[in-house]
């Protein structure tokens, strides 16, 4: 029946921002594949994962820059406050495979529940997060020992490298080059 099928996204090479929240979610028991996009400039969190049954699969996908927040404010006041990770798991299930998780403007990974999360990261790089690369759910609790990590590189400073082939660096903005009475100096 129709009231029994979980929705499913399937998002493949694609450029995804957002200036308003959110890039990509999967929520309610739905399922989202994700493969070699580039997720990123997401006013919140370049993928959120919550609910029970909830799943997100990701490959070769970069998520980058994210969290910072927007500047743009509505007629009710608000935009969106700076702060969020790359990737939040509230709830579900993610498995993160061969993907870029870096620059985001809190965590690069956060995964909250005690109870009802696994989260599976492989062969992926962690780097120049904000906070720290990855929260895991507290030692001992069901969640954690349902997580698995394996051949990450996870770094709070360094280069990262691109898995989508969509990523285009951020560099510091040109410095203003020296008025002419300024080159000059003063004689």
């Amino acid at each position: 029946t129709p009231g029994s099928i979980m929705p499913t996204a399937i998002v493949r090479g694609c450029d995804v921002r957002s200036n308003s929240g959110r890039g990509v979610v999967s929520i309610d028991g739905g399922t989202t594949k994700v493969k070699g996009c580039n997720i990123h400039h997401c006013a919140a969190t370049g993928i959120y994962v919550g609910g029970p049954g909830s799943r997100a699969e990701i490959e070769t996908t970069d998520v980058v820059y994210n969290g910072r927040g927007s500047l743009s404010t509505t007629r009710r006041g608000g935009g969106v406050g700076r702060g969020h990770s790359g990737v939040y798991l509230e709830q579900g299930h993610a498995r993160l495979t061969d993907c870029n998780v870096s620059e985001n403007a809190l965590t690069g990974i956060s995964a909250v529940s005690h109870d009802n999360a696994t989260l599976v990261l492989e062969r992926s790089d962690l780097v120049s997060n904000a906070a720290d690369q990855i929260e895991w759910p507290p030692l001992g609790t069901a969640s954690r020992n349902r997580c698995r990590d394996r051949d990450n590189v996870m770094a709070a400073e360094g280069r990262w490298r691109c898995r989508s082939g969509l990523v285009i660096r951020e560099t510091a903005p040109p410095t203003r080059p020296p008025a002419e009475d300024d080159a000059a100096g003063e004689r």
